[in-house]
């Protein structure tokens, strides 16, 4: 029987979506689960995170987007949960910080990825608005190489985009440092985000190979591998 062509969007965002090499979490998740849909002729298209909820919504260009947070005005049908996000705060275990909670951020130095006060909470937000030495940067590189450098005391942002950073050359031949160097300091729960689909048949089919996936460990040896 001839497959029918199935259109999925997705990001271009180190590590969880890699145009250039095809790699990724979230695009190694989204393949595991069309693996067990093998009636369909998956095509990856890429794009912005902003643009994959606009084509959605379109319904012209893609099928499907992939990272599609629950609070966004979607005009589809949202999976279960799927694609985790740990936001955890990161210092030099030199420094030696106790963080444990918000509060203890407050007299720190910190640079965070942009909008960060807005999405992790009331108690950060007043934090960050309070603290002359808190900075928001639009490229989380940017984050890792202040808190490296010693710019900044703590680097806020996604555990899994901090290792993609150290495993970088520059991080790993020059300054010789590796996870082993840094305290993760884990003051939120994590967040996820959904696939949304314009086809409702489609969007329930992927919920049932998702909790096979997720109850056989499939999802989660994929998380790992990245660690």
């Amino acid at each position: 029987m001839a497959k029918q062509d199935l259109r999925v969007g997705v990001g271009n965002f180190p590590p969880f979506f890699i145009e250039e090499s095809q790699q990724g979490i979230f695009l190694e998740i989204t393949e595991a689960i069309f693996k067990k849909l093998p009636e369909f002729n998956v095509k990856f298209i890429y794009m912005s995170n902003h643009r994959l909820l606009h084509e959605i919504n379109s319904g012209k260009r893609i099928d499907v987007a992939c990272n599609i947070f629950s609070d966004s005005q979607v005009d589809g049908f949202l999976s279960t949960a799927l694609f985790r996000y740990t936001d955890v705060a990161v210092s030099k275990k030199s420094a030696q910080l106790d963080v444990n909670e918000i509060d203890d951020l407050q007299n720190l130095s910190i640079a965070a990825y942009q909008g960060a006060k807005e999405l992790l909470g009331s108690d950060f937000k007043r934090m960050a608005l309070a603290n002359p030495q808190y900075s928001e940067h639009p490229q989380p590189k940017e984050t890792t190489y202040m808190m490296v450098g010693g710019q900044k005391d703590i680097r806020i942002g996604d555990i899994n985009i901090f290792l993609h950073d150290l495993a970088n050359n520059h991080y790993k031949s020059e300054v010789k440092i590796d996870l082993q160097d840094f305290s993760i300091h884990r003051l939120w729960p994590d967040v996820y985000s959904h696939m949304a689909f314009k086809d409702e048949k489609l969007r329930n089919s992927v919920n049932k190979v998702i909790k096979e996936l997720t109850d056989n460990g499939t999802i989660e040896a994929i998380y790992l591998k990245y660690q």
